[in-house]
């Protein structure tokens, strides 16, 4: 009889439209704070999919509305951290009963409804299966020969380096069975991920014909996926070959902070693989193609 209940909810909240809700989460400082609302407002203000917003930000806010949607900013004192998420998800997992799919996000990606129902539509095929689901990003600042610089070859080939092969947090659709999950099907951002965690020193990378100096941090959500695949069997991440833009605006520091970033991705997400024992083969073999 429970079982038949069961089933017979599920089937009543997919006619609904309520198994199709997510959770959106984004990361900014005070001094973007504004802005942020701003873009969440303009491009998120009448979509029907978002349950609920949260902004991590360096301030105190009280809860709000953008159009319908419900907003509330959680404080943290470095909320563009690679580990800020994991706030996200410790909120959800205390306090949200209906447990929604999490989409985190960066105001800088241009997306659209319907790539969010694109997303959604393959955790819902999938649904036991795959653990995250992004796009490829064309930003404005990197050239196509930067792009295979950095990245170790390009999308048309199988030979771009692993961390341009797994979604990342600037846009990515975690599934709900991991946001909420247990032991080992746990979704978490590992704080080896922040520089302050990890003491390994600097990285020297080459940005164009110079070599720089930058830290070995981010790709949390890479690793995140590896811990998940090496775990777990049979699991998958998935990354739509079509590209969504992602407009990087600043001056030349931000600019030069971006090139850094997307120059050490590969080196960075590697390092930390090796430190925790995660495997490269199985992280290559979850990627779900489509």
């Amino acid at each position: 009889m429970l079982s038949q209940f069961l089933l017979g909810r599920t089937k009543f909240l997919k006619q609904k439209g309520f198994m199709n809700k997510i959770i959106l989460a984004t990361r900014t400082k005070a001094d973007s704070y504004k802005n942020c609302v701003e873009e969440l407002e303009k491009r998120f203000k009448n979509n029907k999919q978002i349950a609920k917003i949260y902004i991590i930000c360096n301030l105190y806010k009280p809860e709000f509305k953008i159009g319908k949607i419900p907003c509330k900013v959680i404080f943290d004192l470095k909320p563009i951290r690679a580990t800020a998420f994991n706030l996200v998800i410790d909120e959800l997992s205390r306090h949200q009963k209906s447990k929604y799919h999490l989409l985190t996000y960066s105001k800088e990606v241009e997306l659209t409804d319907d790539d969010i129902e694109t997303m959604i539509k393959v955790l819902k095929d999938k649904e036991d299966k795959i653990i995250v689901v992004g796009f490829h990003l064309k930003d404005n600042i990197l050239s196509d020969k930067e792009i295979k610089l950095y990245s170790g070859g390009d999308h048309s080939n199988n030979d771009v380096g692993i961390a341009y092969k797994v979604p990342w947090n600037t846009c990515a659709l975690w599934n709900n069975k991991f946001v909420y999950g247990k032991g080992n099907m746990k979704l978490k951002f590992d704080e080896i991920c922040e520089k302050d965690n990890n003491q390994l020193g600097e990285l020297i990378v080459k940005v164009g014909s110079r070599l720089l100096s930058t830290d070995y941090e981010g790709m949390e959500d890479g690793l995140a996926i590896a811990e998940l695949v090496t775990k777990n069997k049979g699991l998958k991440y998935a990354l739509y070959g079509e590209k969504i833009f992602w407009n990087i605006e600043g001056d030349k520091d931000r600019i030069l902070n971006h090139k850094l970033k997307m120059a050490r991705k590969n080196i960075v997400l590697s390092t930390f693989m090796n430190i925790k024992g995660y495997s490269a083969d199985k992280l290559r073999e979850a990627q779900y193609l489509i």
